[in-house]
């Protein structure tokens, strides 16, 4: 197959590599016989908001995704044409170093790679080349990749925790707009740990908590949740107020003395909801959804039960957020909110009823 172009140069963070990202890539390779991808280092990207990737992270997933000539199931890119075959010896991957690269001054390329976004850029570019008494780089423009509902997918919205790398939303809100009732079949999934297990004895959680937070000390980057008062209470006395707080007032359904209700100074937000034993109604949800989206330090204080708001924080919450809630009996139980945890919330949310 003839290409127009010999060698385009493509450059990004690619953070979370998406379904954005693989058209890039893959519009390039239709064009040009050899495509350059420069990878930003972490130097260049640690201005940016949220958790990045780490350059090994982020250039390892390329790399895989490379050798599996662009066909990665959890992308959903699947084409069999020419321009996608046997991209190892297509592609070569290289650190960026500085926020321009090498395509000011490089003589053996003919084409860059880019969006509308960041067509700009590649005109500044052709500009230096001109005033160098190079020929300018021809530009190939690539439309952006939207979501199911009109965005343009980004690896910031991916860590938000609003959109999975192939553009869906982690969330249906037509599915949460009714109350959700748990099916007695899961009840015992559910009762399993959902993440970590801290153990610790019941009558004093903090010491759960404490060896939780000598291990994840140096981790915690991103927003800390907690559900239930114990847990709540366990964390203000290691001086930690979560970024979200969800109390009901009880302990194994039991309501708790005044004197061993955490301390509900200290937020900026206080939302009250109502939400029986076994569900989840639209009002919950919201509340849940809202705070998870929230800049500020929310707490939630719940009339009835608030057992299974992880199920929707998790969906909620933005990459890399820790939750943590209390395991009868046990202890503690404390969970990231990866992209693996959010896909299991959707599975199992998947399976209760709403009559």
């Amino acid at each position: 197959m003839a290409r127009p172009f010999e060698r385009g140069l493509l450059g990004g963070t690619f953070d979370h590599f998406h379904q954005g990202h693989a058209r890039l890539i893959l519009s390039g390779l239709k064009q040009c016989n050899i495509l350059e991808i420069w990878i930003t280092s972490d130097e260049i990207v640690s201005h940016k908001t949220g958790i990045i990737q780490s350059f090994e992270e982020r250039s390892s997933f390329l790399e895989e995704w490379i050798n599996k000539d662009g066909n990665m199931q959890d992308l959903g890119v699947s084409e069999s044409e020419d321009h996608i075959k046997d991209l190892n010896s297509r592609i070569s991957i290289r650190k960026l170093e500085d926020e321009v690269g090498p395509a000011e001054w490089r003589t053996d390329c003919d084409a860059i790679i880019c969006t509308e976004e960041t067509s700009p850029a590649c005109e500044n570019i052709n500009s230096t080349r001109i005033k160098s008494n190079l020929i300018p780089l021809n530009i190939i423009l690539v439309e952006h990749f939207l979501t199911e509902d009109g965005n343009i997918l980004s690896s910031s919205l991916i860590r938000k925790g609003t959109y999975t790398r192939q553009g869906k939303k982690w969330i249906d809100t037509s599915q949460l707009s009714e109350t959700l009732y748990m099916p007695k079949s899961i009840e015992s999934k559910l009762k399993k740990p959902f993440g970590t297990l801290y153990e610790g004895p019941e009558n004093d959680t903090s010491i759960a908590i404490k060896k939780l937070y000598g291990e994840l000390n140096e981790n915690l980057l991103g927003k800390i949740v907690a559900v239930g008062d114990v847990c709540v209470s366990a964390l203000q006395k290691l001086g930690i107020t979560p970024d979200i707080a969800v109390v009901d007032g009880m302990t194994k359904r039991q309501k708790l003395p005044e004197a061993q209700k955490p301390n509900q100074e200290g937020y900026d937000e206080y939302i009250n909801c109502k939400n029986p034993a076994g569900q989840i109604t639209p009002e919950f949800s919201n509340s849940l959804i809202n705070a998870s989206k929230s800049e500020l330090k929310v707490l939630i204080n719940v009339e009835g039960e608030e057992d299974l708001a992880p199920i929707i924080l998790h969906l909620a919450l933005p990459l890399d957020s820790l939750l943590i809630y209390g395991q009868p009996n046990k202890g503690i139980v404390a969970c990231y909110s990866d992209e693996y945890v959010k896909n299991r919330c959707v599975l199992r949310l998947n399976e209760f009823t709403s009559n």
